[in-house]
């Protein structure tokens, strides 16, 4: 993908400050135009995308992606999933789970949650690498998302 076409607003719900900088660094790698915002648990994310506690000055926009990691301290992503969708403001955000787990139970629970979809980290940064270039030509060129 070049550095043209819309940039992609992602939000990025994880506590792994290496899996943030591998999401960074992969992103930026493939030249999408983006602009990643990373926040550390559900609580914080929902403190980011209703423009209160250390985000009430942010404007409020709304992220073309949420990428969610399950297991996290205080507010899991299970947690914040359902808070989102039950978040008449919130609940057209597509959340994608992005996580260490490969659990079919995860996986069943995360869309019944309402998830958009389901990955699991490599790990390694080429795998990394790979799944996020494979994702993002899909995301951006074949999906519909909502306005």
């Amino acid at each position: 993908m070049g550095t043209s076409g819309p940039q992609l607003s992602i939000l990025l719900v994880d506590d792994s400050e290496d899996d943030a900088l591998m999401a960074k660094h992969a992103f930026a790698k493939l030249a999408i135009p983006h602009q990643l915002q990373v926040v550390t648990d559900g609580r914080e994310a929902l403190d980011y995308l209703n423009c209160c506690g250390n985000f009430s000055g942010r404007k409020r926009t709304m992220p073309d992606l949420l990428l969610l990691d399950i297991n996290m301290p205080g507010m899991d992503g299970f947690a914040l999933l359902k808070a989102l969708k039950t978040d008449k403001a919130l609940r057209k955000i597509p959340v994608v789970m992005l996580t260490t787990s490969s659990s079919r139970e995860d996986v069943a629970r995360s869309y019944e949650c309402g998830a958009a979809s389901f990955l699991t980290k490599p790990d390694s940064f080429d795998g990394y690498h790979a799944l996020m270039g494979q994702f993002s030509s899909y995301w951006m060129s074949v999906s519909l998302l909502p306005e």
